[in-house]
């Protein structure tokens, strides 16, 4: 999907984004990552910790749907399914089994706000985040800081990395040891999730 890349051709840090009157340049952009609809994409997630030299790496298919919220199928090094909707987040074993936890809960609240910038929700993101725009060409980069201050304890900044309407990188970053790189490969937009497709890979039944 084309969008006013000319309009976004400025490189380095932008101004804060504000998706009010002071979106500027930067709504197309959010607005054309919105549009391409529900989507699936491989991806390669590496865990860094201070106490280990090495990241933990675990691959997997994630799947975004605007009205199912977003599922993290791991396929490697073992099968588990976490899903964040409104309701909440659950975790899902191979054999499917949930461990369920409330969106208002201590577990779940801050990762619930993840939702609009998976989904680029242009409706909800400035009132959570403090967002910084960075252009150069047709790449962009947008970095997330939550308002929240449990969030932000919880999340630290997520900056998604892309190029045109493809995402390419995701990073939360709490400490500069412990952070979570997830490299999205493959992706499909505009998916059409099979009934058994969402009752595998998100909450049953679908959230209210």
């Amino acid at each position: 999907m084309a969008f006013a890349v000319s309009a976004l051709s400025a490189p380095g840090a932008g101004p804060g984004l504000s998706l009010g009157a002071g979106a500027g340049l930067w709504r197309p952009l959010i607005e054309a990552l919105a549009a391409r609809g529900a989507i699936e994409a491989r991806f390669t997630e590496r865990r860094y910790f201070s106490f280990r030299r090495e990241p933990t790496v675990l691959k997997g298919v994630i799947r975004v749907s605007d009205d199912r919220g977003v599922s993290l199928g791991y396929t490697d090094p073992e099968v588990t399914t976490v899903i964040v909707d409104s309701a909440g987040l659950i975790v899902r074993d191979r054999k499917g089994r949930d461990r369920e936890m409330a969106a208002g809960s201590k577990e779940a609240g801050a990762v619930v706000s993840l939702l609009p910038i998976l989904r680029f929700d242009a409706d909800t993101l400035d009132s959570l985040f403090d967002t910084q725009v960075s252009m150069e060409g047709s790449g962009w980069k947008l970095e997330f800081t939550p308002r929240d201050p449990r969030a932000a304890r919880t999340l630290g900044s997520i900056t998604v990395w892309g190029t045109l309407t493809e995402v390419a990188r995701i990073e939360f970053r709490r400490s500069a040891s412990q952070r979570i790189e997830i490299e999205v490969g493959e992706t499909r937009t505009g998916v059409v999730f099979s009934a058994a497709e969402l009752s595998r890979y998100f909450r049953r039944p679908a959230p209210r």
